[in-house]
């Protein structure tokens, strides 16, 4: 506190009260309010008593994130044959007309599986489009048969998306089908959900050559291929009512 012990015992036994100056940094040094401090002895144990037991329930009643994650069944073998590189590919949500392609490493550390995922918004095909990149960070769980992703951005740190995708049922996995929610990373942050599709790449793979692949590209461009642009069209059937996931 910068103060001498001397002139703190005046302090503490009354016979010169602090300077304002002096007095904020008690405050900030012991954690309490100026109200606080000119309370009685009686009053102050009562409301620093009431105060740490507010702490000790709000302690009790914190969700654990990861002990609430040790409660789930364990998916560590179910993931293991989806390890590898991703393509994902998706409608833009903050480029209306267009569609989207990031990469997604689907990896495990220790007992869990782990998402990183780099995004590059801006249109490869036209030199003058502004650049933003974005990166995700996430955890993957596989629960009743489905794979679910629940990604941050590092960057901004102000968006949480999540995916839930179908398991590929073939010996060798090439798509992943399913939905994805988030806001855009840019504009108003409206909520929005699309069909989503992921591209198998491998385990090993050129990652440069991987991530200049990522972009935004028309709905008609030519580096989508068609399966994959029927994939994601966010068409709703009569009897859907809802956007709905396509299986395998």
């Amino acid at each position: 506190m910068k103060s001498t012990e001397q002139q703190f015992n005046k302090y503490l036994s009354g016979t010169v009260y602090p300077s304002r100056h002096n007095l904020e940094r008690i405050c900030r040094f012991f954690d309490v309010d100026q109200e606080s401090i000119n309370q009685t002895e009686k009053e102050f144990r009562q409301k620093q008593n009431s105060r740490l037991q507010a702490d000790a329930d709000d302690a009790r009643t914190r969700l654990d994130i990861n002990e609430w994650i040790d409660t789930l069944p364990n998916s560590i073998d179910l993931l293991e044959r989806y390890k590898g590189y991703y393509y994902s590919h998706f409608h833009a949500l903050g480029y209306p007309g267009y569609l989207a392609r990031s990469l997604i490493h689907l990896y495990r550390h220790e007992d869990r599986f782990y998402t990183k995922s780099v995004e590059h918004l801006w249109d490869k095909e036209l030199e003058t489009s502004h650049h933003h990149r974005f990166k995700y960070r996430g955890l993957a769980l596989y629960l009743a048969d489905r794979i679910f992703l629940t990604e941050h951005e590092t960057l901004t740190r102000q968006v949480v998306c999540h995916t839930i995708l179908y398991p590929n049922y073939h010996n060798n996995i090439d798509y992943l089908s399913g939905i994805t929610i988030g806001v855009s990373s840019l504009n108003a942050h409206v909520p929005k959900a699309t069909r989503v599709e992921y591209q198998y790449l491998g385990e090993s793979i050129d990652l440069r050559n991987a991530i200049n692949g990522c972009g935004l590209f028309s709905t008609d461009s030519t580096a989508i291929i068609d399966r994959i642009r029927e994939r994601i069209s966010n068409d709703i059937a009569p009897d859907e009512y809802m956007l709905t996931a396509r299986g395998q």
